[in-house]
This record gives C-alpha cells, structure tokens and sequence, in this order.
C-alpha cells in the first residue's frame, strides 16, 4: 500500500526532460571521453616517439670508424629535436659493447634491439620515468656493434595528451551544460499555453460564482487536447448538475414553505379553538415543531444560496440595518433592540441579498439568546467600515466560539431554545465568499457574545 502511494507521488517533468535527455548525452560524453583519452594517449605516443626516433638518427649518421672502434661526433641539433615548452629533460648515451664512447653512464639500458632496428622502453632514470629510444648500428670495421639510446622525460608527453583531452572531452561537456541549461527555458517556452490555461481556470475558480463554461482548446498544444475535452465535458456535466441542483432549491424553497405556513397558521387556529388543555398542549407542540421545521428549511435553504448566489453588487449598509432592526423588533418583542449607525455611511462591496441574510442572522441570533438587550453599531476608520453586534446573554466559552460557526454547532447556552445551529454557519458561509472578516468574541467581563463584521474596502474607481 506505501509503495503504490509511493509511485502515485508527484514528479516533476523538469526532471524527468533532464533524465531523458541529460543522462544519455552524459554517458555519450563520457564514451567520447573515454575514446578521446585513448586516441589522445596514441597519438602523442607516436607522434613523440617519431622524434625520438629521429634523434637516434641523426645521432646515427654521425657515427664513423677508426681502427675498428666506433667514432661520434654529437651534432648540437641532434638533441634540439626534442626542445619543448616544458623543457624535458633529455639523456643519451652511445655504447660499443660495455664501452660508453659518449653520454651518461647511468642510462638504464634495455634489451638492445636488432641490427637497423629502434626500440622503445619506458625506464626511470636520476628519478624521472623516461621514454628510451635505441638503436642498433653494425658497420664494416666494427669489432662489435653500436648501440645508440636517446632518453626523453615525460612532461611534454603528458602536458600534449592533457591538452588533446581538454579539447576532446570539453566539448562534450559543454554540449551537455548547455543542452541541461536550455531545458528549463525550453519547457518555459512549451509549457506557456498551459500557463495560460491554467490562469484562466484559477480566475474562474476564484470568481464569486464559478465559471463552468467550456474552456477553450485553441491555445492547448496538440496532447493537451483530449484532457481539455474531457474537462470540458466533466464542466458541462456539472453545470447540469449545479442547474438543477438551483432549481431544486428554488422550488423547494417555494413548494415547501407554502404548506409549511398553512399547517402553522391552522394549527395556530385549532390550538385558539380546542377547549381541552390536553388538546391545546398537543396542537401548540405541533405548531412549534411545524415552525422550527420552517426556520429549518428556511437556513438550509439561505445556506444553499449562499454558496450558489453571486458575490457582486454594492449594499447600503444603513438601510439594511435598520430594516433588519425592525425585522428584529418585530420578531422578538421581548428584546431591546438598539442602533447607532453613522449618518452617510458609503456602501460595501458584496451582493446585498447575502449581506442582508448574515446580518440578519447575527441580530436574530443576538436576540435569541441575548438575555433581552442586542445592540448593533456601524461606523468607518481608515476606509473600512465594520459592524459590530453584541449582546448581555451568558455569551459563549472561548475555547467553543470556533466550533459555533460550523453547522449543527450550538454552545452551552443554546441547548434549552429551538434551533438548528445553522445560523452562524450560514454567516461564516457568506462572509468567507464575500471576503469579510467575520470576529466571535466573549464580551468581557461582562457577558454576553459579540460579532465583529469588518468590510474589505471599497475598490478605487478605474478610469
């Protein structure tokens, strides 16, 4: 199970366009490498041997007989064949038998070679590792035959190859740098209409309403196609679905709560006319649970449209305050109701419908379960305008005001009034869609419960 959702991981397709395509460059580089090393090391071989070779030779001609012993005279240039950069140093030595006519006595001597022959030998000598060339010359009049070695250190030798491998092995390198470097810019270049489309999906995603429209295809490269259609055709399913799942609560909304009104007003009649006292207690709980099924379906149905509704739009926030303050008066007579909202009061951003339902939500919400005083305070500073409703109930422990705002939650204080819990969930649905900053706190030390509506500010007006 680990190691499925180990390969499910995510993988990134920079680093797998640089495996394909760097690993295998790699391993060519180095092959070239490897081939270019040992190309470098036998053609430096040869070519410095060839003079090694021709400094023996030259060495060679020079060499005459007198009474049956070998004679040289060591020409200057024979030796400069071998001048270098590096300056290598340089040995020789020319032997009749056991006799050295000239040179340097401690050259190793290798297996001579055969007459008109040359050898080559790799020795070391007063600490260098050397290359040893010999030959072999046999003239009339000889007793015994002339063995000519020419020794050359080895830096020029290694200082050819170094430079021969640089050149060789560079190359390869640098095709492998460059062509990693391109692939981030390249994927940027090919990956571009993907950006698009998806910018243009995360603007749908982040509209008040989302944009279930079928996305264009034009732009896509060629293997992007099929996963446009079918997402295409994934939208349009689920446009049907969101259409229907509108109109479902529209009709809900309008066929249930119509006959929901009549059986509460019947049985608000029946209970006036029944003269039994068990008759009356058994229609006025009927009558409350028709009603709290009716505020029931009512949030369920607000909560719907506050997640389907759109977000645009501008309210005036004084005319809904005061209405909802009448609203709250009018349903709670028992409660006091006051207001201070300040006199031109500029609107806010956000459909008006939705504002209206979660400030009416709160006020009811206060009036409920506010021990009988809810005030309500509008006011602007700095260009944000806030909303501030607070009541004198027991309020709420802190550690549960966050639980309140999920649905079905309802506090300590809540459990002995009819509800459903759905009224600060259906706030904190609105306010999170209309970018507001919705605050529960306790009203301390006094108590009761406060909610804090903060309004992002209005957008500067755009020539």
């Amino acid at each position: 199970m680990r190691r499925e959702a180990f390969g499910r991981g995510r993988s990134s397709l920079v680093g797998r366009l640089l495996l394909a395509q760097i690993v295998p460059l790699a391993l060519l580089a180095a092959a070239l490498a490897l081939a270019g090393a040992l190309a470098a090391q036998a053609v430096v071989e040869k070519d410095s041997d060839r003079l090694l070779a021709g400094s023996v030779a030259s060495i060679v001609a020079q060499i005459g007989v007198r009474n049956g012993e070998a004679k040289v005279a060591l020409p200057p240039w024979s030796l400069g064949l071998l001048d270098s950069p590096e300056r290598d140093a340089v040995f020789y030595a020319v032997r009749q038998g056991p006799r050295l006519i000239t040179g340097y006595e401690d050259l190793p001597r290798p297996p001579a070679p055969a007459p008109n022959e040359t050898n080559f030998a790799y020795a070391t000598m007063r600490g260098y590792p050397v290359r040893i060339a010999q030959s072999t010359v046999m003239a009339p009049g000889m007793a015994e035959p002339v063995v000519v070695a020419v020794a050359q250190s080895l830096d020029s030798r290694q200082a050819s190859v170094r430079e021969l491998l640089f050149n060789l092995i560079g190359l390869p390198v640098l095709l492998v740098a460059v062509a990693a470097a391109l692939v981030i810019p390249a994927l940027g270049w090919g990956l571009a209409p993907l950006r698009r489309l998806t910018a243009d999906l995360t603007t749908r995603a982040q509209a008040s309403r989302p944009d279930l429209t079928p996305v264009s295809a034009a732009d896509a490269p060629a293997e992007l196609a099929p996963v446009v259609g079918a997402f295409n055709r994934m939208m349009d399913s689920l446009d049907r679905f969101t259409r229907a799942l509108e109109r479902f609560s529209a009709d809900a909304s309008h066929q249930l709560r119509t006959p929901l009104s009549v059986i509460v007003a019947n049985l608000a009649l029946l209970e006036r006319s029944a003269t039994a006292p068990r008759d009356q207690a058994l229609l006025r709980d009927s009558r409350d649970a028709a009603a709290n099924l009716r505020q029931l379906l009512s949030q369920f149905l607000a909560l719907a449209r506050s997640e389907a509704a759109a977000a645009e739009g501008e309210a005036d926030l004084a005319a809904l305050l005061t209405t909802i303050q009448v609203e709250a008066a009018r349903g709670f007579p028992e409660v006091e109701v006051l207001s201070r909202i300040l006199r031109d009061l500029p609107p806010v951003r956000g459909n008006p419908l939705l504002i209206g339902e979660a400030l009416r939500n709160l006020v009811f919400n206060a009036c409920a379960y506010g021990g009988g005083k809810v005030r309500i305070l509008a006011g602007e500073e700095a260009g944000a305008t806030t909303v501030v409703i607070w009541d004198h109930g027991p309020g709420a422990d802190p550690a549960e005001l966050d639980r309140l705002l999920k649905p079905f939650a309802r506090g300590a204080a809540g459990q002995a009034h009819a509800g459903a819990g759905l009224g600060l969930a259906i706030v904190r649905s609105i306010t999170g869609r209309l970018n507001i900053r919705l605050t529960l706190r306790a009203r301390r030390p006094r108590p009761g419960l406060v909610a804090i509506c903060d309004f992002p500010p209005p957008q500067p007006n755009r020539l």
